[in-house]
């Protein structure tokens, strides 16, 4: 039985978990190194994965903010193979159509992202690699950082106002300045319409809720124990009469010749007089119907 060894290609770059800024990335040459590193991943409780090392000569950082985009070249000084470590230059380049091609393309693969950026690596053999995808947690480059805060800032205040609009919402104070509308001007807010004045009650229904009202005035009197008869009706009080002005306008003298040929002016208590009659014979009236119905 014949056993082979499947090397992989060396150098590779082994990644240890979820870090950024070149953290918990190990460039290993040959296989002695892969097992050193790997007995230390296995102690750990993160994932890892292995990629090819591509020998850059710098890095590309694409950003787009909404319809904002930029280019950055990233290029190490201090002779490290990571140019995020250590010594660097970071210059803001033209965004060409390439670029802004690869994150349109991935922005629409996550559904539309409106922040995202792209890390790319320009190699020493002049091809372009993507290595990293980011969304909002993108890190901010260059001397543009405050503006591009403030276009996030935008941003997000304007989807808010999109997606997350208030609830209409009746205060307190808006329904009772509404009944204030209502008592003081007479109209509905709402229709705007005015309650008109009810109309005048006939002189059949005024007859019928006189009868009710001393319908029930028997019945009181039956519920306290006193008989009908023995009830004496209440003189219903005189009904006043209209006044014509507040300020009493007095009579006319009248000449001797007019006193001796007419008649004295009756007074206001004989003029109340005839009504109050007339109010006492329509009561026993009702009381005589009431009273043969029984």
């Amino acid at each position: 039985m014949n056993l082979s060894l499947i090397t992989p290609k060396f150098p590779v770059v082994v990644k240890i978990g979820h870090a950024h800024a070149g953290m918990g990335k190990v460039k290993v040459d040959n296989h002695h190194d892969f097992q050193d590193i790997a007995s230390v991943v296995a102690v750990t409780d993160c994932y890892s994965t292995t990629e090819p090392f591509i020998d850059g000569k710098y890095d590309i950082h694409i950003q787009k903010i909404g319809n904002q985009y930029k280019a950055f070249m990233r290029k190490s000084i201090s002779n490290n193979w990571k140019a995020n470590t250590g010594s660097a230059m970071l210059e803001q380049i033209a965004m060409t159509d390439r670029y802004k091609l690869w994150v349109d393309e991935v922005s629409q693969l996550f559904g539309g992202l409106d922040i995202v950026a792209v890390e790319g690596i320009h190699g020493k053999d002049g091809k372009e690699y993507i290595i990293e995808v980011n969304d909002s947690s993108m890190t901010l480059l260059g001397e543009t950082q405050e503006e591009d805060r403030k276009l996030i800032a935008e941003l997000v205040i304007q989807r808010m106002q999109q997606y997350c609009k208030p609830v209409t919402t009746i205060s307190k104070t808006a329904s009772t300045g509404a009944l204030m509308h209502y008592a003081v001007n007479g109209k509905d807010p709402a229709s705007g319409n005015t309650p008109g004045p009810k109309p005048p009650a006939s002189p059949q229904m005024q007859q019928r809720q006189n009868q009710q009202d001393a319908q029930r005035q028997m019945n009181a009197m039956g519920h306290s124990g006193q008989h009908p008869q023995q009830q004496q009706p209440q003189q219903q009080q005189p009904m006043p009469l209209p006044q014509q002005s507040q300020r009493p306008v007095a009579p006319p003298q009248p000449s001797q010749q007019q006193t001796h040929s007419r008649p004295p002016m009756p007074t206001t208590t004989e003029q109340q007089q005839p009504a109050t009659d007339d109010t006492m014979r329509n009561l026993r009236k009702t009381f005589a119907g009431i009273f043969g119905d029984m």
